[in-house]
This record gives C-alpha cells, sequence and structure tokens, in this order.
C-alpha cells in the first residue's frame, strides 16, 4: 500500500499512463493495484477520467478491432481475444465484436484472409504442407473450421486435415 505525504497518488499515475498510451478502465485498474494503490483509491480516480472523456471503453474496443482487422482480417475469435486481452468487460466486448462483424461473412472475410496470405507467392494449386500451413495461418486469425473449409475450397484447395 502507498501512503506518505512523498507519494503521488493513483491520478498521477493514471494520467502519466494515459498520456503514453490509451488503455482501458480493466487495463488501468490492474495497473494501478500491480503499483499498490488501494482499490477504493483506484475506483474513483477510474470513475473520475471516464467522467472526464479519458477512458472510453467502447470507443477504445472499436479503435483496437480496426487496428487488428486493418491490414487483414480476422475472425470473431481473434476479435473477441483481442479485447479480452486488453481487460475489455466481457459484455461490452461481445457487443463491441457484434457491432463490428454485423452483415459481414466470416467465410468472406476468410476468403479474403486467405487471399491477402498467398499475395506475392506462387500462383496454382497448394502443395499440402502450403495448404495445412494457411489453415493454420486462418486458425490463428481466430477463423472457424466452417471459414477456413469455404476458403481454402474457394482457392480450389479442398478440406484441410
Amino acid at each position: 500500500m502507498r501512503s506518505g505525504a512523498g507519494d503521488k497518488g493513483p491520478m498521477d499515475y493514471a494520467l502519466r499512463v494515459l498520456s503514453r498510451r490509451r488503455v482501458s478502465s480493466g487495463g488501468l485498474r490492474g495497473l494501478l493495484s500491480r503499483k499498490g494503490f488501494p482499490d477504493t483509491e483506484s475506483e474513483s480516480c477510474i470513475a473520475k477520467l471516464r467522467e472526464w472523456g479519458y477512458l472510453d471503453d467502447q470507443g477504445y474496443a472499436r479503435d483496437v478491432l480496426h487496428a487488428v482487422s486493418s491490414k487483414c482480417p480476422v475472425g470473431r475469435r481473434r476479435a473477441a481475444f483481442e479485447l479480452r486481452k486488453r481487460s475489455i468487460d466481457p459484455e461490452m466486448a461481445r457487443a463491441a465484436v457484434d457491432e463490428t462483424y454485423e452483415g459481414l461473412s466470416e467465410e468472406a472475410l476468410a476468403r479474403e484472409a486467405a487471399h491477402k496470405y498467398l499475395i506475392g507467392r506462387k500462383t496454382g494449386s497448394l502443395k499440402e504442407k502450403e495448404r495445412e500451413r494457411l489453415a493454420r495461418w486462418l486458425q490463428r486469425r481466430g477463423f472457424g473450421y466452417e471459414s477456413i473449409r469455404s476458403a481454402l475450397s474457394s482457392l480450389g484447395q479442398g478440406d484441410p486435415e
């Protein structure tokens, strides 16, 4: 626990963190806890930062999802994982993922990702090892089996094993 006249409070620490990067309320709560600030002080600090508009978990979640999928699409599972990793509230994360993926076909996103993966690589039929490598890469990007199967089929590659 922190105490003493020379110690800076949680607000000073939180503002210093926010001046360098954006974090979620949950992420900031964890940082304050690791620094040893009492929970009551941390919660009042977080409430004040929300009131001032310095913490906006919904906006942060949208920005994270945009950044994660800006170069190459990701599946819903990967999107949800990225938000959980940044300590976004699970309900808010689910809502942000639903909003982002509303009207989008995961199969179409997987096909787009597969095409981007293959840019610059030789065209034509992939060998079994290359096809399996692509399927694993799509799986790491958060796509499910059906989406991966659809993407490989659109490339004329068949089912992944």
